[in-house]
């Protein structure tokens, strides 16, 4: 290794990064000439890009084109020879084709894994393997909130899908073409950028189509091997030597080889909701992208102290982050959880912590029938568990009163009416607390800020911009001081901000839309999806809950929707089964993002397209929060379902819970939270007739099976139109119907308790016996309704008396939901 550690492992995170591009280009150009994937990328990586690569020699230029053209030969060059066995690590992951035919990689498109997932005891999905994506790159431009876009990251049969490779290279070298010149003058820069191109059009491309299951992407293999690259690449020559013979012939040596690293917010649901319901609607949204900023700025720090490239990244969402280091990094890495222990107590005493730990990964771990890889990531979570009900434990002596109290000085002190944190001077930071002319409650500076930063997120999302600061915390206590404390400082900006906020050394992010184009002379090296869509009034201000309750349909109310996946920590640890791969957990947690983060924002411009009715608090990982008119909430929880189970092509092992509170105008919203998590708890404790468990959703205070749900859901809406028909001149429902069937339903759920009832006395069985005549209550309640409307009744009364009349129970939800949609 030469003298400079930074530089050595840039370069072999490109050439990792870049060893397997010839395989994009060889499928662009199949029908115009056969040569392997080697020469394909060493030609066009010495034609269109090394040139631009300005922090390269040219001595480096040359070793970065023979790298690429020897991995799969046996070249002298250290750095290749590392790229090698980075290569056949990461390939272990790859699973021979079931069928004996061989692939043809021009026509074979990328395989849906969320489709071929499956938890232990739930049946397949029948034909698993036969779904995939269309080659088509993430969404960019203008049309990045157009629902069309989106469609590329919902699987589609195999046998319907037209692939387009030629365009799709196309794509990709317009958009390295179309990068600004500066981009290309440092290595982070440029592996950014390089990063960031690979995920838009790379995404839907398998690595592997020939003789293996084309299940595993080709961005995330490139990324894959780049990691391991740059941990490989400081073995010494003996270890180095070793691993090449035995990968040479297919063993993969039970020796260390990298560490995985994981980091996990805690104190999430008590930062989030222990709030008062004064401003917290405007401050809900800042703390819920602070907690999402913090995590980023936590990687930024880590990968900057041990001075590791960004390839290094597995995976970052929902407070959670998982790298790959060098075996060299252990040492450093209590020090650096202690420096961020430090910021975190400093800043916001014992209410948020962030676990830190690793685990090391032997070559055999790669390989899928010898590796262990399953047993590491579990062994991870097992010791983020353990460090969570410890932390701070490395700094709980120097800040024994800032975690363990007394807290605050009581009395007369200045109370935030928010956060109620009294206002107070912490070493270099102040928190003062004030009342603005124009506002009912005092804020503290740091839930102002968070109001500020809602606002920004709103307004100014075109584009944040990331800056390197020397690390230090001073000053007025806001949400940038901690990140500033990490060595970060962050900023959201539009179009006319952007070229005078930017300064040369500034890594500019593109908001929502995946295309790097430059904004005049301002560089832009990456994009992010931010799961943002707020209710804008005409004067620019975010719509309130009232406001929202005001316009919703009928009952004026508004509701809180809380949903996440069931089962996501099995579903990464058994869903695999015996693929389980760095590659394969990495495809999966990328495309949760994708639909939590990118997509979800489309669909509720969907579900509320004049933007005045929905309000998406937090989306990330595998879970959101959303307040809004409760018609159009409710509408959401439906409409977020249908497209999660199209997301997973209908897999019976992927499925979404949720649970929703609705409320008068006056309610607390931290409390509508908690009532919603409730409801949510209730769903994932449901269990099924067939045994399985969750994949629910409650509401109206009922907890039901989706399906039972979505019955509920097409019966509203058709009683609604018989109640308010489109022709004031039709025959009209009458309302009172709704209080007949509420009757019935009050019957039907007192036999129910009965009958759930050890030993019943005669008076209960002659209560059952009355109980009976519900069902006849049913049949004269619609004989009586006007002619014109009694052939859809009598189909509603035929299937509620289907099936035994199971479905009697679900008439209070149902009557319920539409007397809410028809009270004036």
């Amino acid at each position: 290794m030469s003298a400079n550690p930074s530089a050595d492992r840039a370069f072999q995170a490109l050439i990792g990064l870049l060893h397997d591009i010839g395989k994009f280009r060889q499928r662009a150009l199949w029908g115009l000439e056969r040569r392997p994937h080697e020469e394909h990328g060493a030609e066009w990586t010495a034609e269109r890009l090394a040139p631009r690569l300005a922090f390269l020699s040219p001595a480096d230029r040359r070793r970065l084109v023979e790298a690429i053209r020897d991995h799969h030969g046996a070249p002298y060059d250290r750095d290749a020879r590392a790229l090698i066995v980075a290569d056949r690590l990461a390939s272990g992951e790859r699973a021979a084709r079931e069928d004996e035919e061989v692939g043809d990689p021009a026509r074979e498109p990328l395989r849906a894994l969320p489709a071929a997932l499956r938890l232990p005891g739930r049946s397949p999905l029948p034909d698993a393997s036969s779904w995939g994506y269309r080659t088509t790159p993430l969404p960019g431009g203008p049309g990045g909130f157009a629902p069309e876009a989106w469609e590329a990251i919902f699987p589609q049969p195999v046998g319907s899908l037209s692939l387009g490779y030629p365009g799709l290279w196309k794509g990709f070298e317009d958009a390295l073409e179309g990068l600004h010149p500066e981009v290309w003058q440092g290595p982070a820069s440029a592996l950014t950028a390089l990063l960031a191109l690979l995920r838009r059009f790379a995404w839907c491309i398998p690595a592997a189509a020939y003789r293996d299951e084309p299940d595993v992407s080709l961005y995330d293999h490139l990324r894959a091997v780049a990691a391991l690259t740059v941990c490989i690449g400081e073995f010494p020559e003996e270890t180095l030597r070793r691993f090449e013979e035995a990968t040479r012939g297919g063993r993969f040596p039970d020796e260390p080889v990298a560490l995985l690293v994981g980091g996990d917010l805690s104190g999430i649901q008590r930062f989030l909701y222990a709030i008062s319901s004064e401003g917290a609607a405007k401050s809900l949204r800042g703390r819920s992208a602070y907690l999402s900023l913090l995590a980023d700025a936590t990687v930024e720090f880590i990968l900057r102290e041990l001075d590791l490239p960004p390839t290094q990244l597995v995976y970052s969402s929902g407070g959670h982050f998982f790298l790959i280091a060098p075996l060299s990094a252990r040492d450093r890495l209590s020090g650096l959880a202690e420096r961020i222990d430090e910021v975190l107590v400093e800043a916001h005493g014992g209410d948020l912590a962030i676990a830190l730990e690793a685990v090391t990964l032997h070559g055999k771990d790669f390989h899928l029938g010898e590796g262990r890889l399953p047993e590491r990531w579990a062994e991870l979570s097992a010791r983020l568990g353990e460090r969570k009900a410890r932390r701070f434990d490395r700094v709980l002596e120097r800040h024994y009163a800032r975690l363990v109290g007394p807290f605050g000085g009581g009395g007369l002190q200045d109370r935030c009416d928010v956060c109620h944190a009294e206002a107070e001077k912490i070493g270099a930071i102040e928190r003062p607390v004030e009342r603005r002319p124009d506002e009912d409650v005092q804020k503290c500076s740091l839930c102002r800020s968070f109001e500020e930063l809602g606002s920004d997120l709103a307004r100014r999302n075109a584009y944040m911009v990331l800056r390197p600061v020397r690390p230090a915390m001073r000053g007025r206590f806001t949400w940038r001081t901690v990140l500033n404390g990490m060595g970060l400082d962050v900023r959201f900006c539009d179009e006319r901000e952007l070229p005078r906020s930017f300064q040369p050394g500034d890594r500019v992010i593109r908001v929502h839309h995946a295309d790097l184009t430059p904004f005049g002379d301002v560089p832009v090296h990456d994009f992010r999806y931010l799961p943002v869509f707020t209710p804008i009034e005409r004067d620019g201000s975010i719509v309130e809950l009232n406001r929202m309750a005001e316009t919703s349909r009928g009952n004026p109310a508004w509701a809180c929707l809380r949903m996440d996946v069931d089962h996501l920590g099995r579903l990464f640890r058994f869903g695999l089964g015996d693929r389980y791969s760095l590659s394969r957990v990495a495809t999966l947690s990328h495309m949760l993002s994708l639909f939590f983060e990118g997509y979800l924002p489309v669909l509720c411009g969907e579900v509320d397209p004049e933007r005045q009715h929905l309000y998406l608090i937090y989306s990330g990982g595998d879970d959101l929060l959303l307040v809004g008119s409760w018609d159009r909430a409710l509408e959401a929880a439906f409409r977020i379902r249908e497209r999660f189970r199209a997301f997973a092509a209908g897999n019976p092992s992927v499925t979404l819970s949720g649970g929703i509170s609705m409320h008068r105008e006056k309610f607390p919203l931290y409390q509508a939270a908690a009532e919603a998590g409730d409801h949510l708890e209730a769903a994932k404790g449901l269990r099924h007739p067939d045994g399985r468990d969750k994949d629910a959703f409650g509401f109206f205070g009922v907890v039901l099976a989706w399906e039972e749900a979505e019955w509920i859901r097409g019966w509203a809406m058709e009683l609604e139109r018989l109640i308010r028909p489109e022709d004031p001149e039709a025959s009209r429902l009458a309302r009172g119907f709704l209080h007949r069937l509420m009757s019935i339903a009050v019957l039907i759920e007192a036999e129910a308790q009965l009958g759930r009832a050890a030993r019943l006395r005669p008076q209960d069985l002659a209560r059952m016996v009355g109980f009976h005549r519900a069902r006849w209550r049913l049949v004269y309640a619609i004989a009586r309704q006007p002619n014109s409307v009694r052939p859809v009744l009598q189909r509603f009364q035929q299937e509620l008396l289907d099936r035994g009349g199971e479905r009697l129970r679900l008439l209070h939800p149902l009557a319920r939901w539409v007397e809410w949609m028809t009270r004036r």
